[in-house]
């Protein structure tokens, strides 16, 4: 098949130079291979992020399907792969771990990453690599796998972190002999008993759609290696779940989620329709045209934090379809939901509400107090409406919405309306000054050493962060109006001794910190 027909690689390649040059290749260096500019080459913080070691994964998969591009010679990309692999052996902490975010921060997730993208290096490059070779990488790795097997993540329920780490410890299995199945059987578990029948994972609080598609990735390989396991079932109702938000316009997720992510790696739809998969074979076709089209979150946009995930997802599914090429949909059903008419899907515990006809698609969000995507089907690009809901402030100045995630308030489903009261909750724009940061890093250099007390502080930053809901100085009321004409009543009621001010209301915004959140796609600036 023509690489010109392959909706990933065109994205692969023009991110390639911009990825490449983050990484140190001064063979002279303390820091050959380390990718965080940050680090090695401005000089402006302490530690090095261990994300950037994943990058291995991809180029050694670009290598092993020959689609690196022809300005990249393979035995460049093998010298790229071996600075990362022995830059992983100096970047590891004493106890195994990787940090992304301050010194010996032990992190679960960046740790499960690297062992997972590191092993998918050495698996790709089986025919590449000498035996000598694969036992030293094996050995680079083998105590990040020990600290998987010895400490868990506890500052949130966070199902792509654990899919990662389960993925990374069956990998470990496979390619050293040592099985740690057992530990990895674990993670699984935990991520299926916290995840839903509606086909969700937990990501938090609740229901994220764009972080969900990070996990499937992850339990799509996994699935692949431990067909035994019972994740088809899971796999396919996630998929269902997540044929719920893919738009009209092309777009995918959004502020409606618990982390209000509006990513898609394609790597888990891809490998599932190429196994067979209806849903997610019709699930794929359009979010490919979208990535052509721009219309969703991309490679190209992310940031270098974000970068080497995503881009290893690209490239996987660029090796899928230089092998399998477009699957044929399936499906007797039209998916994504958005070409059904009459539509109409309830998911209670996600706190999610589906509706569309043939004029219009709507997405609410019951736990995020009717948080709202509401789309023209006319054959207009841009949405109708992105309304997040109400911002208020009252008399010292704090601002207050009705966008906190919550899942015990009054939510009444009718067939042509919805109703929903919510406590209000803070928005938190919290940056951190210059005496808190030092605070931070003292704790990074003295108590966050202790991986247990790390924990516990950590704990505290998500609850201060995202969680957390403080004491609400009033409850909101939203009316949606369904319909291909909707529209939204808004009711603030403050409790007795308390002023409110409306400063916004019916636009898009964020009430929580997430990282992720934010990327560019072509709908933010159409209009």
């Amino acid at each position: 098949m023509n690489d010109s027909d392959n909706p990933y690689l065109e994205q692969i390649h023009r991110t390639l130079p911009r990825m490449l040059a983050l990484y140190d290749r001064d063979p002279f260096s303390t820091t050959l291979g380390q990718g965080d500019r940050k680090r090695w080459a401005w000089k402006l913080i302490d530690f090095g992020n261990g994300t950037f070691l994943g990058a291995a994964h991809g180029l050694a998969r670009l290598l092993q399907h020959d689609l690196l591009p022809e300005w990249i010679a393979p035995t460049a990309a093998l010298r790229r792969i071996e600075a990362i692999f022995q830059c992983a052996e100096s970047l590891r902490d004493s106890n195994g771990s990787y940090v992304e975010s301050f010194p010996h921060e032990s992190s679960f997730c960046v740790t499960a990453l690297v062992v997972y993208d590191l092993l998918s290096a050495v698996e790709c490059l089986e025919g590449h690599i000498d035996s000598e070779t694969r036992e030293r990488w094996l050995e680079t790795i083998r105590p990040a796998v020990g600290f998987l097997v010895r400490v868990d993540e506890y500052h949130g329920m966070i199902s792509n972190h654990l899919a990662t780490a389960a993925a990374g410890l069956v990998k470990w299995s496979d390619l050293s002999g040592e099985s740690v199945d057992d530990r990895a059987r674990f993670f699984v578990d935990r991520i299926l008993k916290h995840g839903s029948e509606e086909g969700w994972f937990q990501e938090y609080e609740g229901a994220d759609p764009g972080y969900q598609t990070l996990c499937l990735y992850y339990l799509a390989d996994l699935h692949r290696l431990r067909p035994a396991w019972g994740l088809a079932e899971p796999l396919h109702r996630a998929i269902v779940f997540l044929s719920c938000f893919i738009h009209p316009d092309g777009s995918f997720g959004g502020i409606y989620g618990s982390r209000n992510t509006r990513l898609y790696y394609p790597a888990g739809p891809e490998f599932l329709a190429a196994s067979g998969n209806r849903g997610a074979a019709s699930m794929a076709a359009p979010m490919r045209d979208s990535i052509r089209r721009m219309a969703t979150v991309t490679l190209e946009v992310m940031d270098e934090h974000n970068l080497p995930p995503m881009f290893n997802a690209y490239c996987w599914a660029a090796a899928i379809w230089a092998e399998e090429g477009a699957k044929e949909c399936l499906s007797t059903d039209p998916v994504p939901a958005y070409l059904q008419s009459p539509f109409r899907r309830h998911f209670p515990e996600a706190g999610l509400l589906v509706d569309g006809s043939s004029r219009h698609y709507t997405v609410i969000s019951l736990n995020k107090g009717g948080v709202c995507y509401h789309f023209s089907k006319d054959g207009k690009s841009t949405p109708v409406r992105i309304d997040g809901g109400v911002v208020l402030r009252d008399r010292k100045g704090t601002l207050f919405c009705s966008q906190g995630y919550r899942r015990n308030h009054r939510v009444v489903v009718e067939a042509e309306q919805v109703r929903v009261e919510v406590p209000l909750s803070p928005v938190k724009h919290r940056l951190p000054s210059p005496l808190e940061f030092t605070v931070l890093r003292l704790l990074n250099m003295t108590l966050m050493r202790n991986v247990t007390l790390g924990n516990w502080i950590k704990r505290f930053l998500v609850w201060l962060l995202i969680t957390g809901k403080g004491t609400p100085p009033g409850t909101h009321v939203r009316t949606i109006h369904l319909g291909p004409d909707l529209a939204i009543d808004d009711e603030t009621r403050p409790k007795t001794g308390h002023v409110l001010e409306t400063v916004g209301s019916g636009k898009e915004f964020s009430a929580i910190h997430m990282a992720s959140q934010g990327y560019w796609q072509r709908q933010d600036d159409c209009a």
